[in-house]
């Protein structure tokens, strides 16, 4: 018996100590342990009343108001959005540093200002990717080479999917704004462009100039404008705030595209002006939208342009092609010539093919166009002026067409020295744009010479862009539709209308970063 009772005490000690090294179950698992053993309609009954418990539990608490309560009722009105405030300025940078004494240091300064803030570290916008946000290397600034063709060196854009127009975006932007004389009043002001741009598009992609002042349906050559200015602030078929205009506006151009690789709206007034410049300047904006976007569609129909341009060239072969003008085979001009040489620079940098052939006459034909010895030595050396056409040199226009010639030439792979006298010459001739208004106003010119000067630097590009960015700022529309354009005031606006006047004021001011320096 003694054994028996030892035994029995032995495994109640061991059933304890495994119910104490079990852990502790949940409310469900002590029903289960209560009721395991139980019949089923046992554990039902069970789980019904409890139900009926808390349905009693729940009615008991609602308070329903009686007949004699009054019941009050409240709407909120519907917010109305801020009022357009014209001296509020628009701020397109975010997470900006909080002080002056946050700035880092930037190397080359060219012209600083007070209101300009840059990050210590490279951001990008959340819609950007790797490929776009990279940005060039500053050490992608080099020296051109000597005279002649050099002109892929002479570019001044690195290699690689990024590096080609990838500082148009990005930390790379802001630091080039930043370090080329730009503000967040510069910004702000391509900001606003590109949104009234944004908000006229019409649905099929284009824009209609008749719609807004043109007095002329130039269609095909503002919808190339206004591309390459969204192009222009790093917006591409794949990524940006404004992608879907891009996508818009490269498929209309696709849908105006012959066989042949021409781009024209045959519904456009080409008048005496003929195919040249509406063709050259879309074709500039497909190469660009092909190089920035990567899409193979559109380098197809670059590709396409490229080819139509070489093969439009005047008659000959190498030197002998000369340069672009109306149609097909004319004698060329240094105006329309200027797009074409543009054309040929965004497809070669884009990786399309182009034919050497093309940059080696337009050269011989810039050449041809060129008054040495047209203004005395203002310590530069001798200055060269460019006329319309060979042997003639349409004086009333020849500050513009000289910095044609010298934005060609310095494409082109000349020197920067070689260049000054010239440079000087046209602002001299032409002035800079310090005022807005009718007689005063030359966007045609201020493009040109804009990224005419900006290659030089030194004080050249600081006078040339205090004025330049104080007038375009100034002058832009504010409040109600118009808000971000610019009048069309001047030479040659009434072509183009409200959309190509605000697409080129908008690419002058993106000028900081579209194109990095050339020159050391």
């Amino acid at each position: 018996m003694a054994e028996e009772q030892d035994q029995l005490e032995e495994e109640l000690l061991e059933e304890e100590t495994e119910e104490e090294e079990q852990p502790a179950g949940g409310f469900f698992d002590s029903l289960s342990g209560q009721f395991g053993a139980a019949p089923w309609w046992v554990i039902s009954g069970a789980f019904h009343g409890l139900l009926l418990l808390l349905v009693t539990l729940i009615s008991m608490a609602v308070v329903r108001p009686s007949d004699n309560d009054v019941i009050v009722t409240t709407s909120l009105e519907k917010s109305k959005p801020p009022e357009y405030d014209e001296k509020k300025p628009r701020d397109v940078f975010k997470n900006q540093v909080e002080s002056p004494e946050d700035l880092p240091p930037v190397e080359h300064p060219v012209v600083t200002h007070e209101e300009v803030e840059v990050s210590d570290h490279n951001e990008t916008a959340d819609e950007m990717d790797n490929a776009t946000a990279k940005g060039d290397s500053e050490d992608a600034i080099s020296d051109v080479p000597l005279g002649g063709v050099g002109f892929v060196a002479a570019i001044g854009l690195g290699g690689g999917g990024g590096g080609k127009f990838g500082h148009r975006s990005g930390g790379g932007r802001r630091r080039l704004v930043a370090r080329g004389g730009g503000s967040k009043a510069t910004e702000s002001a391509v900001d606003a462009a590109l949104r009234w741009l944004a908000r006229h598009q019409e649905p099929d992609g284009h824009w209609d100039t008749v719609k807004y002042q043109s007095e002329q349906k130039t269609d095909t050559a503002c919808t190339g404008l206004a591309l390459l200015a969204f192009l222009g602030a790093g917006h591409t078929e794949k990524v940006g705030q404004y992608k879907d205009n891009v996508r818009r506006a490269v498929a209309w151009l696709k849908s105006r595209q012959n066989a042949d690789g021409l781009i024209f709206d045959q519904t456009d007034a080409g008048g005496h002006r003929g195919i040249g410049y509406p063709h050259s300047i879309a074709g500039m904006a497909m190469a660009e939208a092909a190089g920035m976007g990567n899409i193979p569609d559109t380098k197809v129909a670059a590709q396409k342009a490229i080819d139509y341009s070489t093969k439009i060239h005047q008659d000959g072969e190498g030197y002998d092609k000369r340069g672009f003008r109306y149609k097909a085979k004319d004698a060329g001009d240094l105006s329309v010539t200027g797009w074409f040489v543009m054309q040929l620079k965004s497809a070669k940098v884009a990786g399309l093919t182009v034919d050497q052939g093309s940059f080696e006459g337009a050269i011989k034909f810039i050449d041809s166009c060129e008054n040495k010895g047209a203004g005395g030595d203002k310590g530069y050396g001798p200055a060269s002026s460019y006329g319309y056409q060979p042997g003639n040199a349409h004086e009333h226009t020849a500050h513009r067409l000289t910095a044609i010639g010298n934005l060609c030439r310095q494409f082109l792979g000349w020197k920067k020295e070689d260049l000054q006298a010239s440079v000087a010459w046209f602002m001299e001739k032409g002035g800079i744009p310090d005022s807005w208004g009718e007689g005063k106003t030359d966007l045609y010119y201020w493009y040109y010479g804009t990224l005419c000067t900006f290659q030089q630097g030194g004080d050249i590009w600081k006078q040339w862009n205090e004025a330049m960015k104080k007038t375009l700022c100034e002058s832009q529309r504010r409040g109600g539709d118009e808000d971000g354009s610019w009048d069309p005031v001047g030479d040659y606006s009434k072509e183009w209308g409200r959309v190509g006047q605000t697409a080129i004021g908008a690419l002058c001011l993106e000028v900081y970063y579209r194109y990095l320096p050339m020159y050391k």
